[in-house]
């Protein structure tokens, strides 16, 4: 990243963004340190490509990266088991889909105040995003682009992001806008959605000579991206590809970034997540989390969990970190091969040991949906007791079924939830 002059005791839209914080040493990443692959939203995108059959070859299994890794989830082949497909009830109510659970689960209030969205930016910053809050939605999208993904990361060197691209494709359009809290600098270190922005232009690309504002805010180009002051000393970048015909005039692609930007929406709703886990252990907390609501590869999410400081590698991989994913089918749907290495209640199911003690768990069908959870080193699975994966698998519940007839069409969350750790 380019480095930027100090911030002055008084931010000004004018201002550059504070020069970024060492970044701190994570801890027990050794254990993770292979789990790599792309972010759930373009998850289809590694499907595309044909490299998932390459991450299969490594000397782990591609699932692993699932949950290993907050914001993939995708890179596996399986699914979890459906209620009442396998002869088990759904809990009584409207109709869901995953593992058993204890008994019937009351339905729990929205966890925020909804604030419409509107354009006027908020007058002040979060210093924390809140991991089950939308923060903002795209206005105006290119033709052909809707949103897919939302990432949300807490913590002074978190923040929140969201991901739009073709529906129906691995290819393409792309933007993907961050924004991070109050008083930090933009970053990618300690990032959960580490890689997830394109590079277009390249972060080696010369400045353009003429930068558009936003929003009527002076803007700047850094590292292959669009960046402004959203609210006072609070800043976000937007980064992105294929926006205009072809794609190759550079002034095109940064207009049409700019017009983007400047069409954000800010307000608070709560996220609606098609999983249900119970707290996994007194001192692990929600850090982060991810949601795709519309993608080739269907709907998705994680839940990430943490006892200490959540500082993902540049791979989204942390160690010290429990993570819950469920996908709607398996990413590499139509590739053939089966590596299950076990069964868990009559589904197949993946079991890894990974360095450092920890341990991780797929179980699935086919197509799906699919569940995969990672403790990602001893400590962490240690927290978790005598059941372990096992026990927190049999405990969770998934909320929504695949449909393959409309794997790509937006998701009806009406039956999806709002507090998905209980």
């Amino acid at each position: 990243m380019s480095q930027h002059p100090e911030p002055s005791a008084q931010p000004s839209p004018c201002a550059a963004p504070p020069a970024a914080p060492a970044r701190p040493e994570p801890g027990g990443t050794d254990a993770v340190a292979v789990a790599g692959v792309a972010p759930t939203s373009i998850a289809a995108d590694a499907v595309g490509r044909g490299t998932v059959g390459a991450a299969t070859r490594s000397r782990v299994a591609p699932w692993l990266a699932a949950a290993a890794l907050l914001v993939v989830g995708l890179a596996a082949f399986g699914v979890v088991r459906v209620a009442g497909a396998v002869g088990e009830p759904a809990a009584s109510g409207p109709a869901t889909a995953g593992p058993a659970t204890a008994g019937p689960l009351a339905p729990a209030d929205p966890p925020v105040a909804a604030v419409p969205f509107t354009a006027t930016p908020p007058a002040q910053a979060p210093v924390s995003f809140d991991p089950l809050v939308r923060f903002a939605r795209f206005g105006r999208l290119p033709d052909g682009v809707v949103h897919r993904t939302t990432i949300v990361q807490a913590g002074g060197r978190g923040a929140y992001t969201m991901e739009a691209g073709r529906p129906t494709r691995s290819t393409g359009a792309k933007v993907v806008v961050t924004f991070f809290p109050q008083g930090a600098a933009p970053h990618e270190d300690c990032s959960a959605a580490a890689g997830l922005a394109p590079r277009h232009f390249g972060a080696s690309s010369s400045a353009p000579q003429v930068v558009p504002a936003v929003g009527g805010r002076p803007a700047q180009w850094a590292d292959g991206r669009l960046r402004w002051e959203y609210a006072p000393g609070a800043w976000a970048e937007i980064a992105g590809e294929d926006l205009t015909d072809g794609g190759d005039d550079a002034a095109a692609e940064l207009a049409a970034l700019a017009k983007v930007a400047g069409d954000l929406r800010f307000g608070a709703e709560s996220l609606r997540f098609p999983l249900l886990v119970p707290h996994p252990a007194p001192d692990l907390r929600l850090v982060a989390t991810t949601v795709t609501e519309r993608s080739k590869v269907g709907w998705s999410a994680a839940l990430a969990f943490s006892a200490g400081d959540y500082c993902p590698d540049g791979r989204g991989a942390a160690g010290g970190t429990l993570t819950v994913a469920v996908a709607a089918i398996i990413p590499g749907f139509g590739w053939t091969g089966d590596h299950a290495n076990a069964t868990l209640d009559g589904h197949s199911a993946i079991r890894q040991d990974l360095p450092g003690g920890g341990k991780a768990l797929a179980v699935y069908d086919n197509p799906g949906p699919y569940l995969t959870l990672v403790a990602a080193d001893d400590a962490t699975r240690t927290l978790l007791g005598v059941p372990g994966l096992d026990g927190l698998y049999r405990r969770a519940q998934v909320l929504a079924e695949p449909d393959l007839h409309t794997i790509a069409e937006p998701v009806d969350q009406s039956g999806w939830t709002t507090d998905p750790v209980r």
